[in-house]
């Protein structure tokens, strides 16, 4: 039977359940960031130092031809030549190459830019007014160094960012550098940590995901156990104290009445005493089942105890309650019972009590008037409603 519990009520361990998950959102988004952070931080080292292994391997190549040099297997001008064809096509990624200038700033080799060959940069400056050449020759007669400035882009006159590590070949006396656009490489950098970050947010949202549900299962399973009659599978008494502020908002917001319905199995000790407990217990999921078919939508049925029953619910006028009670006591009544090769049957007794919006009384008071009905109902002589 559905009714307003499913929309509006929450044991306090669905409500911290809740809350965890809340608090596990917050710690994956600062996850995320604490990850974009390093990772982004620790691929433009890797990719710096990338760069710096490049010019290692570019100083190797022209090692190499400047032995052949020195073994008189080739002319000074074969082995120069040679490194830098062997250095100009050596270019990798979208837009990775070397560059080569000489001593006195001419440009050796510029693959990307072929035009520039030939032209001494000596003087050249910047965007930014930066003499590039001055640099590059200062960082690299160092020992080699990283070296910031603006340059264009393949097929493009307009200046970007980059860095450049460059060293010196001092046989030769030439300064050989290879750089990154720092557009390119933090676009880069962006999209991988993006891939790999997804890649672990979604497996570990899969795993957090896959947790809450088993975890609200069981919660949803303890809330169950703890709010419903072992017995008879009706709510219990503690879950009406649990629904009272639930129901009076409910109740301001509508046109039906809330009453309450107290229930009383008439001489039910008597029922145990002779018929035996469990044959008590079946009456008892009996009339149970006979509630639950006759409630609404909206109503709660709960074992209040023993042989009392409540149900609570709304209705359009005084005589609906009555009717639904009547309808319930006279089902029970025609119910009938086995043991020991002999029949018995029940009777019930009811007493109900409206609550209106307005009223100053609390719920708990309008139980107590049901109450006193149900006891008019025995005293007038069991097996009726009262109201």
């Amino acid at each position: 039977m559905d009714n307003l519990s499913s929309k509006s009520y929450r044991l306090p361990l669905q409500n911290k359940l809740v809350g965890l998950s809340v608090m596990i959102i917050i710690g994956i988004v600062a996850f995320v960031l604490f990850f974009y952070h390093s990772f982004s931080t620790s691929l433009e080292e890797e990719k710096k130092a990338q760069s710096k292994n490049f010019i290692e391997s570019a100083l190797g190549i022209i090692q190499h031809f400047h032995q052949l040099e020195l073994s008189e297997k080739l002319t000074t001008v074969e082995a120069q030549q040679m490194a830098m064809r062997t250095l100009e096509s050596a270019t990798y990624g979208d837009d990775g190459y070397f560059w080569i200038n000489d001593s006195k700033g001419k440009i050796l080799i510029q693959p990307y830019m072929p035009n520039l060959v030939g032209l001494n940069m000596t003087n050249w400056a910047d965007s930014t007014g930066k003499y590039i050449f001055q640099e590059f020759d200062r960082e690299a007669r160092k020992g080699g160094g990283w070296v910031s400035y603006t340059w264009p882009k393949l097929n493009t006159s307009e200046e970007f960012p980059k860095i450049s590590y460059v060293a010196h070949y001092p046989a030769w006396d030439w300064l050989i550098g290879t750089g990154l656009y720092l557009d390119d490489m933090k676009s880069n950098i962006f999209w991988a940590v993006c891939r790999t970050s997804g890649v672990l947010l979604l497996g570990f949202l899969i795993f957090i995901i896959t947790i809450v549900v088993i975890i609200n299962y069981f919660v949803h399973q303890l809330s169950e156990l703890s709010v419903r009659d072992s017995l008879t599978n009706l709510y219990t008494k503690r879950f009406l104290k649990e629904i009272i502020p639930t129901l009076l908002n409910h109740n301001k917001m509508t046109n039906h009445h809330l009453a309450a319905i107290f229930i009383d199995l008439d001489h039910f000790k008597s029922v145990n005493d002779k018929h035996g407990h469990d044959n008590g217990d079946k009456v008892l999921k009996h009339v149970a089942r006979i509630m639950n078919d006759n409630a609404k939508q909206n109503d709660y049925c709960m074992r209040y105890g023993g042989e009392e029953f409540v149900l609570i619910g709304f209705f359009d006028s005084e005589m609906s309650a009555v009717d639904m009670a009547e309808l319930i006591r006279h089902q029970v009544s025609e119910l009938r019972f086995i043991s020991d090769e002999s029949t018995f049957n029940v009777t019930l007794s009811a007493g109900i009590a409206l609550h209106h919006s307005h009223s100053n009384h609390s719920f708990e008071h309008t139980l107590k008037r049901a109450d006193m009905k149900l006891y008019e109902a025995k005293t007038a002589g069991r097996n009726r409603v009262s109201i």
